[in-house]
């Protein structure tokens, strides 16, 4: 029985060729794109998390204009420097988008349904985002890691997204570690014009 081979990794897309240096960033991001080291990594970041996500670019980019700002970019961008960060999986290895939106194997944009379904976020929360990650400043994560009180308690707090119901961020924690830092997968029908915008200044 043969053993299939190693997988080989994607070719830097930073490096050097034939003596030409790659493109560098057009601007400093501050999110999904904070570890982006030129214009070319950006592209295949920003494919990953639209593999991830299964969806398209025009999911949360203005096609018109790629650098405008929009209500998905910065839920986006608001994840990568807030959630992220404070969140440690349990098998070891970076936090990227795939770990919760493609967790069926498939990309989904809303993890909780669409619309919302309780009875689903109840089994998504307790069976697979806490079983699966620990506060990344240490220790287990619980409902009022992110909710305030428990669920069902007085004073839960259903919303999460844009507010500082979280755990403590690490100490040693950068802001915004890479959702997709290797997610150069998906056809690339990004345009070229950047992948960011957001009112702060970073995907």
């Amino acid at each position: 029985m043969k053993t299939a081979a190693p997988e080989t990794p994607p070719p830097d897309p930073c490096v050097e060729v034939a003596g030409k240096p790659p493109s560098p960033l057009t601007k400093e991001y501050t999110g999904v794109l904070k570890r982006a080291r030129c214009q070319a990594e950006v592209l295949g970041i920003m494919n990953g998390v639209a593999k991830a996500l299964g969806v398209g670019c025009a999911h949360c980019h203005d096609e018109a204009d790629y650098a405008q700002p929009t209500p998905k970019k910065e839920v986006a961008n608001w994840m990568a420097r807030e959630l992220v960060p404070r969140l440690a999986k349990r098998g070891g290895g970076d936090t990227t988008c795939g770990d919760c939106h493609a967790d069926d194997g498939k990309g989904k944009a809303k993890i909780l349904g669409m619309p919302r379904s309780r009875q689903r976020a109840v089994e998504w929360m307790t069976v697979r985002l806490v079983e699966r990650f620990d506060a990344a400043a240490g220790g287990p994560l619980y409902c009022a890691s992110c909710h305030v009180r428990r669920l069902g308690d007085p004073g839960f707090e259903p919303h999460v997204i844009f507010t500082e119901h979280l755990p403590p961020m690490p100490a040693t924690a950068t802001p915004a570690s890479s959702p997709e830092a290797t997610g150069a997968e998906a056809s690339p029908a990004v345009a070229p014009r950047g992948a960011e915008g957001a009112p702060d200044g970073g995907r």
